[in-house]
């Protein structure tokens, strides 16, 4: 898909309620098919990829090539959480990413990488943690089709900053309605109609759903929590 396809396809399965984008690193890794299976069958429209290499947060996680080998149609939401993120872009991009989000903690040059997403025919995203000025981002908002609304950061430990993003909602949908808002971090089945009712596009979880009980049962009960908030 071009840049403009894949745009519009986000656009449009976000333009009635907040979609889940779902990680499923905390799934079965040896069975990964299986999970995104399940994932397609319970309508969930977007896979998320969370990348560490250990720079940034403790984990490691997966590369390119792991994003390469998965075989759906669901658009791949992929979340560049390590140092110097804009040397990754290329080799997330001609892997099949459709969304590549950076964060501007983490980016030498924010602008010129969001720039070099947008030209390999992805979806532009930037992520911010809660402890970050709002103020960093608001000059690269232009060149923004998403922004990730962090609700945690790689110094906060267990500590949540939900107010924090309930802010950041309200301010940029005053300033820049046509944006895509992501809430990502600490997101869980007895609050995600809580963080719903913000009304952000799209919500990250995954272990939410893979940590423990039915699979499909966990992505169910999601959906009718953001279904009752909307």
């Amino acid at each position: 898909m071009t840049y403009q396809e894949r745009l519009e396809r986000l656009q449009a399965v976000t333009s009635n309620a907040a979609q889940l984008s779902i990680g499923t690193l905390t799934g079965d890794m040896m069975h990964q098919g299986n999970d995104i299976n399940i994932l397609e069958t319970a309508g969930v429209q977007l896979l998320h990829l969370d990348v560490m290499n250990g720079t940034v947060w403790p984990k490691i996680s997966v590369g390119s090539g792991f994003l390469a080998g998965l075989k759906t149609n669901l658009l791949k939401d992929v979340h560049l959480l390590t140092s110097h993120c804009d040397k990754h872009v290329a080799d997330f991009a001609a892997a099949g990413a459709d969304i590549i989000t950076i964060q501007i903690e983490e980016c030498d040059d924010v602008a010129a990488t969001l720039t070099s997403i947008r030209e390999a025919g992805c979806i532009a995203s930037a992520g911010i943690y809660p402890t970050t000025p709002i103020e960093n981002l608001l000059p690269h908002l232009e060149l923004c089709d998403v922004v990730f609304l962090l609700s945690i950061g790689p110094e906060t430990g267990k500590t949540t900053y939900f107010d924090i993003v309930a802010e950041r909602i309200k301010q940029l949908r005053a300033t820049n309605p046509d944006i895509i808002l992501a809430i990502d971090g600490a997101v869980k089945k007895d609050n995600v109609g809580e963080l719903a009712a913000l009304q952000p596009d799209l919500i990250v979880t995954g272990s939410a759903i893979f940590d423990g009980g039915d699979v499909a049962a966990n992505i169910s009960h999601m959906h009718t929590a953001i279904e009752q908030a909307s």
